[in-house]
């Protein structure tokens, strides 16, 4: 979704915002203070996890110079069946041979598509193994299917479909009957569904964690907008909801599971102009608290790439990122793939200093006889883009000079 551009007013009324709070804004300034921001919120993170977050916080406080690249790959283990456009080597594979750069960062989403068995999620944790260990970073999203639509009792018959993900779908509501609260009720036997759910992912996680994988992650994002059925929709006036689930995974996955090898991402939709706050809440409305989150990475799709949030990013404190960052969603350049990716890097240098990463996002087909394009390489200048000193690829990392 697109984000509108600011009026006037808004315009004033964040330039009075940033000076009242002495914090930079779009247009350049300062970055802000390291603080903490480069200790992680897992008190027994790995090492590599410390190193990737120190290298991170570098980037947004400005110690280190430019913004690391990054490129989703689709669902599952979408990137290595595909089909295209989804996959590594449609998105990847391809965009190396155009310029003989890899991006600095590659991801794909658990879930959303459909719900992947521990063997399809082992198929593509295979990708990102190797991608590590060429020395790339990595970042997944969670997207889950509403556990109360599958309770994923027989995931070869029943896997589901993206719609699960969203409030509405093609047969009419999804939204009826669910409570946020009960997934972490030990007394619901909603609380056992979800479980099983986590499971499933803490096991594909456990797998990257032993192969030495640090995972960007990415979990239940744009929980401040409507459209997913963990968002406001389900709970519009009580943020404690959402928050209580993340903060439920938190300690199952580090406590429970053991994982240390995650960055915890916190994901909030771009927020524009809702007087009745009913399609989107601010981008603060569901955190989490410092305690439970590493890095603060919005998303934003718009032609002139503005984020219009980023002055809320910053008084977060945290390591930035744009988890999401393209041209808008059904606009011409997007449908044409004539988008400048360039923008990518001198927009957010220019204006946005302190977001240390950026993920391109995937084409998808539209289902019309048309295509989304937001990769990289399905828009111009590709090239120019990456061979830019301020793009760090990943010949260009060097997050292991903090181990």
């Amino acid at each position: 979704m697109s984000i509108l551009k600011p009026t006037l007013i808004v315009t004033v009324l964040l330039a009075l915002l940033l000076s009242a709070c002495e914090v930079p804004g779009v247009g350049g300034g300062s970055k802000p203070a390291p603080s903490a921001m480069a200790t992680p919120a897992d008190p027994n993170a790995s090492a590599d996890a410390r190193a990737v977050l120190a290298y991170l916080a570098a980037l947004t406080t400005g110690k280190q110079p430019g913004v690391i690249v990054g490129q989703n790959t689709g669902h599952g283990d979408q990137i290595v069946n595909g089909p295209a456009p989804f996959g590594y080597a449609p998105l990847v594979g391809a965009l190396t041979n155009e310029t003989g750069e890899l991006p600095g960062m590659i991801g794909l989403d658990y879930e959303h598509d459909r719900i992947y068995r521990p063997d399809q999620l082992s198929a593509a944790n295979q990708v990102l193994i190797d991608y590590w260990q060429k020395g790339g970073l990595v970042t997944i999203n969670w997207s889950p299917h509403s556990p109360w639509l599958n309770d994923e009792a027989d995931l070869i018959n029943h896997p589901g479909m993206w719609t699960d993900t969203r409030t509405t779908s093609s047969v009419g509501s999804n939204i009826k009957g669910i409570d946020l609260r009960l997934l972490v009720d030990k007394q619901s036997e909603m609380s056992i569904v979800w479980r099983h759910k986590l499971d499933r992912i803490a096991d594909a996680l456990l797998e990257l964690q032993k192969a030495g994988v640090v995972v960007l992650w990415r979990p239940m994002q744009e929980m401040n907008g409507n459209w997913f059925w963990w968002g406001i929709a389900s709970a519009p006036n009580d943020p404690k909801a959402y928050i209580a689930i993340w903060r439920d995974m938190f300690d199952y996955f580090t406590q429970v599971k053991g994982l240390h090898n995650l960055l915890w991402v916190y994901s909030p939709s771009a927020t524009w102009f809702d007087p009745a706050q009913q399609t989107v809440k601010p981008a603060d409305s569901t955190y989490p608290g410092n305690a439970y989150v590493d890095i603060v990475a919005g998303t934003a799709y718009n032609d002139s790439l503005d984020i219009g949030d980023y002055a809320a990013y910053l008084k977060f404190g945290k390591v930035l990122g744009m988890a999401e960052f393209g041209p808008a969603i059904g606009g011409e350049a997007s449908r044409k793939g004539t988008f400048d990716n360039s923008l990518r890097v001198t927009r957010l240098q220019k204006d946005y200093p302190a977001i240390a990463y950026f993920v391109a996002w995937h084409d998808w087909d539209n289902g019309d006889g048309t295509q989304e394009h937001q990769s990289i390489v399905a828009n111009r200048n590709a090239q120019a883009m990456l061979q830019d000193p301020s793009a760090l690829t990943l010949s260009r990392l060097a997050w292991k000079t903090f181990r």
